[in-house]
């Protein structure tokens, strides 16, 4: 699709719509704010998903009297995403160096494993270990500011959008609260819409065999799908063979 697809435009401006939303909420932090009391940080998000949802009619209004350069509208747009991700996930990435995740009440902890939530527990676990919460943080970090530049946007796509999924699935299937679950599937869906921008150079990279890499002579396809297939099945095999003979 083109920037002259209307289809295009909405898609667009509803995935800038709710990345600005989910960075209000973000900005809000769960109402502690005084500065920023609830009732203004709803009524921005109330305004910027309005405002995505009528803007692409009026964009492709505009464009067909030629009384706008459709290019770079839809540039500002996408860069408006990029920059909302940004701040998003470099702001999760700061909280966990500076200590506002990853930490568990010392009574929550000291109870026993079977009695917390999956929250707890996930937050627990994560917490565990220092190292390991700093090079989340850095994937964040380091990840947001990467995805600024347009030389660096696809790589930071792809390795943002990996560390994305695994966290949004771990939000949904550890019950996670509804808050961090919002934001972890806004930011996923954004950073795939980004990704798909370019889906043909990610065809080109990830499903073009390499040149450099032999492949092997005179192997039937039929032998070489065999061949696949047994390290899949005969691992399972020996798995099950190991579970029978321990039990």
């Amino acid at each position: 699709m083109t920037s002259n697809s209307l289809l295009l435009k909405i898609t667009t401006c509803f995935v800038a719509g709710i990345t600005v939303a989910a960075l209000l909420l973000l900005l809000g932090n769960s109402g502690s704010l005084p500065w920023f009391p609830p009732v203004v940080v709803f009524s921005l998000v109330g305004l910027s998903l309005l405002v995505a949802l009528i803007f692409p009619f009026i964009w492709q209004l505009k464009e067909k009297k030629r009384q706008v350069n459709s290019e770079k509208v839809y540039g500002f747009i996408c860069t408006l995403i990029r920059y909302c991700l940004a701040f998003n996930l470099a702001s999760f990435g700061w909280k966990k160096l500076l200590g506002l995740q990853f930490v568990v009440p010392i009574d929550i902890a000291s109870r026993p494993m079977n009695q917390q939530s999956g929250e707890w527990l996930t937050w627990y676990y994560f917490g565990h270990s220092a190292a390991f919460g700093f090079i989340v943080a850095a994937i964040q970090i380091i990840g947001s500011y990467l995805l600024l530049f347009r030389r660096t946007m696809l790589l930071a796509e792809v390795i943002l959008f990996s560390f994305m999924l695994n966290l949004m699935l771990i939000n949904i299937f550890y019950q996670m609260n509804a808050g961090a679950l919002l934001q972890s599937v806004v930011i996923t869906i954004a950073i795939l819409f980004l990704m798909l921008l370019e889906y043909r150079k990610l065809v080109n990279f990830f499903l073009k065999a390499p040149s450099y890499l032999p492949s092997m002579p005179s192997v039937k396809p039929s032998v070489k799908t065999v061949v696949r297939l047994s390290a899949i099945v005969l691992s399972l095999l020996f798995t099950m063979y190991l579970k029978t003979s321990l039990h």
